[in-house]
């Protein structure tokens, strides 16, 4: 049980920003403030947890790790806000009316997000209307967009086919080309000349001798006809892709418009609930009450306790330095 005293009284300490040293040669009143402090931030902090890990969770869309992590950043950022008040000497008026400040924005943005997970399942019934709205208002826009495309597809395919039929027609005609091969080469010739004394002179030149070939081959737009086809099929597989896809369109639209909801939408719909129902706006009323003062509850307990004996060993050890200063 003593280890266990000194373990709390330690882990005071550490939320509180205390020294246990010094707390621990104290009176038992300022344990016991303490401890008060460490009951009220354990409150704050438990609270604020479950309102950051929802947020990350359900707005950040943040896995559970993720969650969690920004569920102790909220945590953290609490007891450091905390700590502006139980750390100070004295809680001045500056001090008070910017904590009374923060307490009200954060009673706003926790009330906020609490609400909206209370009444979750009527932000989800007027969200489902909503975007229900938003798909018939698409629906125009996102069909037409695809019947045009699939249109596009159809003449494609059209001016294929007919200039698959222009194929096939020249290719009854002419299964077969003819082709001729022109081949020119030079023989030797010999030629015999007379002289003016009617002698002969035999001379040998060469001469150009050209022969014609002629041979069938199949028709080239056979292999264009293979190329044709090919097109002709990727245009029906595109065409049957995007008749799908506009089967598809309303259940598309409802999965891509819910995918898109936020923060802000979920907050408008919230203000339409409170705004419309008077029941929602009283637990709204009830849950800002309560963070609000829970916020202050620290601020409250230090601006109406008197000086422990702990502020006072403070306070000494601060005249003691400044004494040794002015030795110095």
């Amino acid at each position: 049980m003593r280890k266990f005293q000194i373990w709390w009284l330690k882990l005071s300490c550490f939320l509180t920003g205390y020294n246990y040293y010094i707390l621990s040669n104290c009176s038992e009143v300022s344990i016991r403030k303490v401890k008060k402090y460490t009951a009220s931030l354990l409150i704050i902090s438990t609270v604020w947890a479950f309102v950051g890990f929802c947020f990350c969770s359900r707005y950040i869309k943040l896995d559970s790790l993720g969650s969690v992590i920004g569920s102790a950043i909220s945590i953290l950022v609490i007891l450091q806000i905390e700590r502006q008040i139980l750390l100070a000497e004295k809680t001045n008026r500056a001090l008070k009316i910017t904590r009374v400040g923060l307490a009200l924005m954060m009673a706003v943005i926790g009330s906020l997000i609490i609400d909206q997970i209370i009444f979750k399942d009527d932000i989800d019934k007027t969200k489902m209307e909503s975007n229900q709205l938003k798909v018939n208002s698409l629906m125009p826009i996102k069909t037409k967009e695809i019947t045009d495309q699939i249109n596009n597809s159809n003449n494609a395919i059209f001016a294929k086919e007919n200039e698959r039929k222009l194929l096939l027609e020249d290719i009854d005609r002419n299964p077969t080309k003819k082709i001729i091969e022109t081949t020119s080469s030079k023989v030797p010739v010999i030629k015999t000349t007379t002289d003016s004394s009617r002698n002969q002179i035999t001379n040998t030149i060469l001469q150009n001798v050209t022969s014609t070939n002629v041979r069938s081959i199949p028709n080239p737009k056979i292999e264009q006809l293979q190329s044709v086809d090919q097109q002709i099929k990727e245009l029906n597989n595109q065409k049957t892709s995007k008749e799908t896809l506009l089967l598809n369109v309303k259940t598309d639209l409802e999965e891509e418009v819910s995918m898109k909801v936020g923060f802000l939408d979920e907050l408008s719909i919230m203000y339409g609930i409170l705004k419309s129902s008077s029941i929602a706006m009283i637990v709204y009323a009830i849950w800002f009450i309560f963070l609000l003062l829970l916020e202050l509850l620290i601020l409250i307990g230090k601006s109406n306790e008197e000086e422990s004996d702990y502020d006072k060993t403070i306070q000494k050890q601060m005249d003691i330095h400044l004494k040794k200063i002015q030795l110095l």
